[in-house]
């Protein structure tokens, strides 16, 4: 397995892309609405997805908020989820590091709904929220909308709620009912 340092920027800005597709796809999905995503300069090795924030807070005493912590850190997984579409194929399977680090910032911000929930194992949570994500990320149309997102991402550094409206229309995908 290479170095990470080894990896050709290319590479890495095309894992990130996924990276960051992946968060957008399952954010989409879960009715999540994105301002933008961007990787950034000067290599676009490491990136970031925005999302609209809530209108209103959490709290533990409404089932409501306790599903909307889990879908949370289901979109917080789908970045390492949608990474590993990369690394697992293409281009991405010559040069996978074994060990992917991007994922450290998604789990730091995962905390506070884990600790909304209160699971007796928030690795057991943390590991259905992964399983969540990458269903959804493998159903036929979501692979499409995934691709195309990262390659946008890939090629402008930059995309916004339109375009992802547009690629995920154009994959024929459907949202959370």
């Amino acid at each position: 397995m290479p170095s990470l340092d080894a990896i050709p920027p290319a590479i890495r800005r095309a894992a990130c892309a996924f990276h960051e597709a992946g968060h957008i796809v399952v954010g989409w999905h879960h009715r999540r609405t994105i301002s933008h995503a961007w990787l950034r300069p000067p290599h676009g090795v490491s990136g970031e997805t925005c999302f609209m924030p809530y209108a209103r807070d959490f709290r533990a005493e409404r089932a409501v908020d306790l599903r909307r912590a889990e879908i949370e850190i289901t979109i917080l997984s789908a970045g390492h989820c949608g990474e590993m579409v990369y690394w697992n194929e293409g281009p991405g399977l010559k040069w996978y590091p074994g060990e992917l680090h991007s994922h450290e910032d998604d789990v730091a911000q995962m905390q506070p709904f884990i600790a909304l929930l209160q699971p007796a194992d928030a690795s057991l949570l943390r590991a259905r929220c992964a399983r969540a994500a990458t269903a959804i990320l493998y159903q036929p149309a979501m692979r499409a909308a995934l691709a195309q997102i990262a390659g946008r991402l890939r090629e402008a550094g930059r995309i916004d709620s339109d375009e992802v409206e547009a690629a995920m229309s154009a994959a024929g995908a459907q949202r959370e009912r």
